[in-house]
């Protein structure tokens, strides 16, 4: 992983106003980090957006986008809502605020790690993997220290998560369930928006570690990213 992209991580600050747009030739990223967008693949509006009330996990700009996304959306409902609402151990709690408060951060990681600048389909080459131990803080979403993080290829992620007892829930659901996601994000969004993947893993260790048996948890994130096709004069004449 760059340099670059660690420090944007490992900064663990609140999500701060900032745009980057990167490209080559007619295609370019742009983001904003302080915000989110709505999650109907062909809508993409980051305007007045309110979250579903049952799960609290995904933006919509109106009620007629939600209704229209509902049939997308109802299994992962479910899924946060059951969670939500069950018997969250404290690190899986903390985890999942972490990731929410982060996530315009992780989408700017997605960005840099990944290198979208130098081609759309680089989005295939991996996960950014990130290596978390407790830390005190008042706020849920900021109980997270970074010890390491990095792109990790498919195959250099399956020997991780089979240490943790994780791998065939991985490789089984959420990996089928992450492209079948994919699939419909590109048809619905004309090939203009796709899923990064992060994958958070937690370990009880560190000056901060919690006293107590805590096992370690980890949590697997579709990071949405977006293209936006350059106006005709702002393509270069000629390519170097």
């Amino acid at each position: 992983m760059p340099s670059t992209t660690h420090s944007v991580l490992s900064r663990n600050a609140e999500p701060h106003s900032h745009r980057e747009k990167t490209g080559a030739r007619s295609k370019e990223y742009e983001t904003e980090s302080a915000m989110f967008f709505c999650v109907v693949g062909d809508c993409n509006n980051h305007k007045n957006l309110k979250t579903c009330k049952r799960c609290r996990s995904v933006h919509y700009c109106s009620k007629e986008c939600q209704k229209h996304d509902w049939k997308n959306h109802k299994a992962a409902c479910n899924h946060n809502f059951e969670v939500q609402n069950g018997s969250e151990t404290v690190f899986q709690q903390n985890l999942r605020h972490w990731l929410a408060r982060l996530h315009a951060t992780l989408l700017m990681a997605c960005i840099r790690a990944l290198q979208l600048r130098h081609g759309w389909d680089h989005i295939d080459e991996g996960a950014i993997v990130i290596f978390l131990e407790p830390r005190p803080h008042i706020n849920k979403g900021a109980r997270w220290r970074i010890r390491f993080a990095s792109l990790f290829s498919c195959e250099e992620i399956y020997p991780v998560l089979e240490k943790l007892g994780a791998l065939e829930g991985y490789r089984d659901k959420m990996i089928p369930s992450h492209n079948e996601a994919r699939q419909r994000l590109r048809k619905s969004g004309c090939g203009e928006s796709d899923y990064a993947a992060v994958i958070a893993i937690t370990s009880n260790s560190g000056p901060d570690a919690l006293e107590g048996d805590h096992p370690s948890v980890s949590r697997f994130e579709s990071i949405q990213v977006y293209t936006v096709g350059r106006k005709k004069q702002d393509q270069p004449h000629s390519q170097l």
